[in-house]
């Protein structure tokens, strides 16, 4: 019996079903939650639902476990700290686990139409379960901030799509920061209910940008003039400048001790209109780079480089939304 299983477990880790034969993974289960923060802080009027990059890279395995994994586990506490980071001072935090897709079999789906998708797909599956069940224990019709990053954007996307065509839940959106994501598009034919921020103020609206360098590059996430992409620095999304004086503010990670190191006024953006990107540029060329995505694709900075001018731009949205 035990072999059987276990052949069982091998079959379904190389050879994956459709997402439709998963089960969902049971989120009244604290373990299958990064943060699960029930208690509502003192000034914490706005909930915030962020779900995690891809964070797992192994070739063996195709799907991120993290039950019986422990450097998975402080690996995802750690990212979801800094990233939920963000908006945490204001917001009370969801973050759930996911069955993501390992970074290999993302990064080949990343720029697939969704019913083509076969990896990232399961990882949707169980993003949709979760939202819905903080919809349905916790938000209480709390307003509420949506963060995804990468994979976890694509993820959330999704989940609006579907969900958020209910108006009772559509209206108590903040805004949804789906940053990193590829290929955004700017308008939604098939789904009136989802709309692109146009400026700093606006509310129930999708978020998104991709950083890289100035010139020709080539990048999984940007390359035609249909991208949407909106300025994080000055909220325009047309080609005006924002100058280094304009920013608010980086932040950087160690992850061997655990420091963050702030930098203001350290980079400008600008939207590059015949590729959707936006250009940045830092006071060190060539320093973020990705050696995995290609040269000029600062896509591992996104958030890292505007966190000051998202976290400002959140209060601004969540005064908007309560007004």
């Amino acid at each position: 019996m035990k072999k059987f299983l276990l052949c069982i477990s091998v079959i379904c880790l190389f050879f994956p079903f459709k997402a439709a034969a998963w089960k969902a993974l049971d989120y009244s289960h604290p373990a299958n939650w990064v943060i699960r923060e029930e208690i509502i802080r003192e000034n914490c009027e706005v909930d915030l639902f962020y779900v995690l990059p891809t964070i797992y890279s192994d070739k063996n395995h195709v799907y991120m476990h993290w039950h019986d994994n422990k450097a998975i586990q402080k690996k995802a506490q750690m990212i979801a700290v800094q990233h939920a980071g963000i908006f945490s001072p204001y917001c009370r935090v969801f973050a759930p686990y996911y069955r993501q897709a390992e970074f290999r079999r993302a990064l080949q789906e990343i720029n697939m139409p969704v019913d083509k998708q076969t990896f990232i797909q399961h990882g949707i599956h169980d993003v949709r379960a979760a939202f819905r069940y903080y919809m349905k224990h916790f938000n209480k019709g709390r307003p509420f901030i949506l963060l995804g990053f990468s994979q976890g954007s694509m993820a959330l996307l999704e989940v609006m799509k579907t969900e958020f065509a209910d108006p009772d839940v559509n209206k108590k959106l903040v805004a949804a920061y789906l940053i990193g994501y590829p290929h955004m598009p700017k308008t939604f034919p098939q789904y009136p209910h989802l709309r692109t921020a146009k400026k700093a103020d606006d509310t129930g609206v999708i978020i998104t940008y991709n950083s890289q360098a100035s010139g020709n590059v080539k990048s999984p996430f940007t390359g035609k003039s249909e991208v949407y992409c909106i300025n994080p620095v000055n909220w325009r999304t047309d080609g005006k400048p924002a100058e280094k004086t304009e920013h608010k503010g980086s932040r950087f990670f160690d992850f061997k001790n655990g420091k963050a190191t702030d930098k203001k006024a350290f980079v400008s953006a600008k939207i590059d209109l015949a590729t959707g990107g936006l250009v940045v540029e830092p006071a060190q060329v060539g320093k973020y780079d990705s050696r995995s995505l290609g040269t000029g694709v600062y896509h591992m900075f996104d958030l890292n480089f505007f966190y000051y001018d998202l976290r400002i731009n959140g209060k601004v949205r969540s005064s908007a939304f309560r007004k």
